[in-house]
This record gives structure tokens, C-alpha cells and sequence, in this order.
């Protein structure tokens, strides 16, 4: 009517209806329905139809969950008639079946058809809860199958974890393939101990893979459950300690006891601690030194850098515990960087009290091959004012033919810095006679070994005269490790040996004791000890006269 009254203004008054003709009725009415149609729009439908759609919105929100998006769709109807419903009911049936498919792969490993890690936990805590039900549990390890995987290819490293899985399979039980990638087998009765061998001679034989015979290095531990391991948790931590202990001793068979827990706690507690020196505790490591004595010349003109560690908590720490622990959690590095910053600075000692000694400091091959570590080794020594001749490198042997390639580039770049390459407990590899005329090295340090029983063991005796043989053949020098008795030592000296160290010498001493032990021997003191004393402990208690007889 307002409309009207707008558009006629001259018949408000009257009953304007009765006097439009029919094309205005026609015109007004349309208008009418179709601002009616608008406004019903607008306070109905619209608001139906912005409810479907926030309920589809919400429904989209939590196709994080196929379930709770389908289980929102399911409670309101209204969201089934909506044009887009198809497409997200296909779409959260896929996500489900793909969910479905992924769960089941975590519970079925399909290289060894075992049980996954994640996928029986449940069930295997049942299994262990049961006080009435004992078994026991072999857990197996390939040590070398890095080394196969290297050599032979994934696919035959593949073939001979599942090798080990069918062998395993021929007794009753049931396996379980741990996410480390050892297996576990849950027998069904207790093993005696003709069993565990005869399981044992199974497992090590070597496997045809691909037309070749493949050696296994295979590690195996026996766990008692539910004894020594009444829940998931603990069964796959002492399956690991117990594998880890068999590799640390190489045992082909270990069973598990409860000092194994006891050296994982400190272990853990070691890694706590080291962790902590590096933030402002740096005072508890240092730098101990062991002289070498050139045979030739009778003098100590050189010496060997070892770290200790004295914590607080700790004590004492032995470095065959600490450094390999190191080297696991990625700490080694910074060990070394703390070792050749204080050979440097203890180097600078020795210069101002005219001491003329070379150090030799012990790295690892990730060391050699840090350019960083490089670039500090040079630094140092250039802000020192020092040469790098008076700082040389000690390898292992092993790391040097784990990746000889490698090793020879790193080992170049040390050399071209006018550093100095020892090889480590040489004699001990496997194959690294093949890269001896390769290797930019300077000298071999005869492992301990072959010395502590030099005087009396033909074997030995023909060892080192071979090692020396070939050091000469490629004009390298030669530092015989271990030396104790002065006969030895004679020989040593005979056979054309360039240097000696060991307890016979001296025993790993603070920078401080070194220093006054160097002042108490000169030259001709010491030639006499060496090579004119009449007894072997005479030797020894003139050399260090309260060295202890560890090493």
C-alpha cells in the first residue's frame, strides 16, 4: 500500500484498488509477491540454508576424524540433502578405508609376516600379566647387516632379516619385529639350555641370497618373562640391553640379568653429566700425558695427549665409557674440539718453560673428516704462534677402513696443514694393508697387544718384526704401544723400532707431574735406565716409582 500511495500519490485518499485499471493490478500485484518472496527469503530460508551450511563447515572441520565427521553428518538429516553430501560421504569413506589400511600396517610387519612393535603391545602386556604362564623370549639381532646392506643391497639385507624370521618361525611361538629392526620370538615354553643351542647353530648359519652365501654376525638374548619382564615396556628395553651387551663383548649368545639395568641407568646418568660439562663445567676434564721415548736418541721428545673426566657425581671416568657414549649421542666432537684447544694452550706451557715436546692428540674418523675441527686445529695454533708440526692425529685403525675413501681426503686436508697422521692400534683391522700405500699417514702405533708379552711370545715377536718390515718398506715411522719389560724394549730397539711408550716409561700423568717427571730425567739418565738397567723392576721404579700396574 506505501509502495502504491508513492507511485498515486493522488488517490491516497480513496479506495485506490477500485479505480486501477487492469495492467496497474497486474504491475502492483507482482511487485507485492515478489517483496513478499524476498522477505520470506530472507527471515526462512536463508537462515535454514546458513544452518546446513555451518553444519557442513563443522562437518568439514573434523574430517581430521572420519568417525566424529561422519557421526556429526549422521545426527543431523538436514546435511543429507545438501548437494555437496555425495562427494564428502565418498570422501570420508576413502579417508576411512585408508585409515583402516594404515592401522593394519602398523600392526603386521609383511617382510617377516611378525607382529609389529605397536601393533601387539596390548595384547603382549596381557600376555605377560598372567603370574601362572612362564616363557621365555629370544631377541636377535644381525650386527653386520649395515655392512651387508652396503655391500650386497638392501634387497638381499631384506632376504636375510626374513632369513632369520622363517628360521625363528620353525618353532612354536609367535614374533614380534621391534621398530629397531631386531625381531623377537615369544616361545611358548621355557628353553633348555640344548635348545637355545640348537636354535643358536640355526640362526648363525650363512644365507643364500641372490646366488651368494652371506655370513651372518648375528647377536641373540634370551629373556626370561614374565620373571625378568612383566610388561611390554620393560621386555623391549631388556631385549635391547641384552643384544647391546652381547655386541659390546662380541657374544654370539647373552642371557639377561639385572646388572645390565644397573649399567643402562649409568650410562644414561654418564650421558646426564657429559652434557652438563658443556655448560660451564668444562673444569672437570683434562689432559693427562704419557711420554714416547725415541729409541734412537734415548730422549722423550714427544708425548700422548689422553682426557679424564672427574665429575662430581661420577667420580672417575674411564674413557673407554664416556667417549663411546660420546660418539652415540653426537657429544664427541665437542670432546675434541675441548682436547685440542687444551693441547694447544699446554703446548704454548711446554714453549715457555723450553720444553721441546710434539703432542699427539686422539680423534675419530667423523672427526677427521669436520673441516671445522680442521679450520679450529689451525687457528688455534696460528693464534698460539705454533707450527702445526708440533700437533699430530692419532686414527684407529678400524675407523680408517670403514671408509678408507673418505679417510684418504680427509686425512690429505690435515697433511697439506702441515699436520702430522698416526694410525692407531695397527694390526688390529681386517683389510687396511690394502690401502697402507694409499693412506697419507706418517706413522703406525703398534697395538698393545702384540707388546705386553713381546720377550716371550715367538708369535708376537714375528708380528711386530713384520709390521716393521713393511713400515720401512713405505718410509713410515713406528711407535710400539704397551712396552713394560726391558727386554722388550731391547728388541724393540734392535729391530729398528722408532719409538716406545708404555709403563716402562711412564704412566699417563697431569700436565703438572709431567713437567716435574721430564725435569728429574735428562738424556743420559734416562739411556742408562733404559738400556743398561740390570732387572725389570729395577726399570720400572726408576722409570715411575709409584706407577700402578693397571693400564
Amino acid at each position: 500500500a506505501l509502495v502504491c500511495e508513492l507511485l498515486i500519490p493522488d488517490l491516497v485518499q480513496l479506495h485506490w484498488l477500485a479505480f486501477l485499471t487492469l495492467p496497474y493490478h497486474i504491475v502492483l500485484l507482482s511487485l507485492l509477491l515478489g517483496m513478499l518472496s524476498l522477505l520470506l527469503f530472507c527471515l526462512v530460508f536463508l537462515p535454514i540454508t546458513q544452518k546446513v551450511d555451518l553444519g557442513l563447515l563443522k562437518s568439514l572441520n573434523r574430517l581430521s576424524s572420519w568417525e566424529e565427521a561422519n557421526r556429526h553428518i549422521s545426527l543431523n538429516p538436514d546435511l543429507k540433502r545438501h548437494y555437496l553430501y555425495s562427494a564428502i560421504a565418498g570422501f570420508i569413506q576413502t579417508q576411512q578405508y585408508r585409515e583402516n589400511r594404515l592401522l593394519a600396517l602398523t600392526k603386521k610387519d609383511f617382510l617377516t609376516t611378525f607382529e609389529t612393535q605397536k601393533g601387539w603391545e596390548v595384547r603382549l602386556n596381557e600376555l605377560l600379566s598372567q603370574p601362572d604362564i612362564s616363557f621365555d623370549v629370544i631377541a636377535v639381532r644381525i650386527n653386520n647387516l649395515r655392512v651387508i646392506n652396503d655391500m650386497y643391497g638392501f634387497h638381499n639385507g631384506d632376504n636375510c632379516i626374513k632369513a632369520i624370521a622363517d628360521r625363528l618361525s620353525t618353532m612354536s611361538g609367535r614374533g614380534i619385529r621391534m621398530d629397531s629392526g631386531d625381531l623377537l620370538w615369544l616361545s611358548s615354553a621355557k628353553l633348555a639350555r640344548s635348545a637355545v643351542s640348537e636354535i643358536t647353530k640355526s640362526l648363525v648359519q650363512p644365507v643364500s641370497s641372490s646366488g651368494m652365501n652371506i655370513t651372518l654376525d648375528v647377536r641373540i638374548g634370551i629373556i626370561a618373562c614374565p620373571a625378568e619382564a612383566d610388561n611390554s615396556e620393560a621386555l623391549f628395553r631388556r631385549a635391547w640391553l641384552t643384544l647391546e651387551e652381547a655386541s659390546r663383548y662380541r657374544q654370539v649368545t647373552r642371557r639377561y640379568n639385572n646388572e645390565l639395568d644397573q649399567s643402562y641407568l649409568r650410562r644414561l646418568l654418564i650421558i646426564a653429566e657429559l652434557e652438563s660439562v658443556f655448560n660451564g663445567r668444562e673444569s672437570e676434564l683434562a689432559l693427562y700425558y704419557q711420554p714416547k721415548i725415541n729409541l734412537m736418541s734415548g730422549k722423550v721428545e714427544a708425548a700422548e695427549a689422553l682426557i679424564r673426566w672427574n665429575n662430581p657425581v661420577l667420580g672417575q671416568v674411564s674413557p673407554d665409557e664416556f667417549i663411546k657414549l660420546a660418539e652415540q649421542t653426537g657429544l664427541l666432537s665437542k670432546l675434541s674440539f675441548w682436547v685440542i684447544s687444551q693441547a694447544v694452550m699446554d703446548l704454548m706451557d711446554f714453549r715457555q718453560r723450553n720444553i721441546p715436546i710434539h703432542i699427539a692428540v686422539n680423534v675419530s674418523a667423523e672427526d677427521i673428516a669436520d673441516k671445522k675441527l680442521l679450520d679450529h686445529a689451525v687457528g688455534s695454533l696460528s693464534k698460539a704462534g705454533l707450527l702445526p708440526c708440533l700437533l699430530s692425529f692419532e686414527l684407529t685403525e678400524s675407523q680408517l677402513v670403514e671408509n678408507p675413501e673418505r679417510a684418504i681426503a680427509s686425512l690429505e686436508a690435515f697433511r697439506s696443514h702441515g699436520f702430522k697422521i698416526a694410525v692407531d692400534d695397527f694390526g688390529t683391522g681386517y683389510s687396511s694393508l690394502a690401502y697402507l700405500k694409499r693412506l697419507p699417514v706418517d706413522e703406525l702405533k703398534i697395538d698393545k697387544s702384540f707388546v705386553l708379552q713381546l720377550d716371550s711370545q715367538p708369535e708376537d715377536q714375528s708380528i711386530v718384526q713384520t709390521i716393521l718390515t713393511l713400515a720401512e718398506r713405505f718410509n713410515l715411522s713406528v711407535v710400539a704401544e704397551g712396552v713394560e719389560v726391558s727386554q722388550s724394549l731391547s728388541l724393540l730397539r734392535e729391530w729398528g723400532c722408532h719409538w716406545a711408550q708404555g709403563y716402562l716409561v711412564s704412566r699417563p700423568l697431569p700436565k703438572c707431574q709431567f713437567i716435574e717427571w721430564l725435569s728429574s730425567s735428562d738424556s743420559v739418565a734416562w739411556q742408562k735406565t733404559c738400556f743398561q738397567a740390570q732387572s725389570v723392576d729395577d726399570i720400572h721404579q726408576a722409570a715411575n716409582p709409584q706407577a700402578p700396574r693397571d693400564r
